[in-house]
């Protein structure tokens, strides 16, 4: 679950996206931040939806996580 999530418009055109995860079920907390691309930022930007307008930044955050503990171990290709 997603507890905070600042984001602002960089000067480049990219998105700076803040963030703290929570894993309830493990008490993990993890945090960061990354640049997404025009790109990703207008995708995330469109999937909000009627009762959470930061869906698609959740998402985007979520899938990055996904994306960089997957090559940490050693497998899969990016996403």
């Amino acid at each position: 679950m997603i507890t905070s999530l600042d984001v602002k418009q960089n000067d480049n055109g990219t998105t700076h996206v803040k963030y703290t995860a929570s894993f309830t079920g493990t008490s993990h907390i993890c945090y960061g931040d990354f640049d997404a691309t025009s790109e990703e930022a207008a995708s995330a930007f469109k999937s909000m939806t009627s009762t959470d307008m930061w869906a698609g930044f959740k998402q985007l955050v979520l899938t990055r996580l996904k994306t960089e503990a997957t090559n940490a171990l050693g497998g899969g290709t990016n996403e």
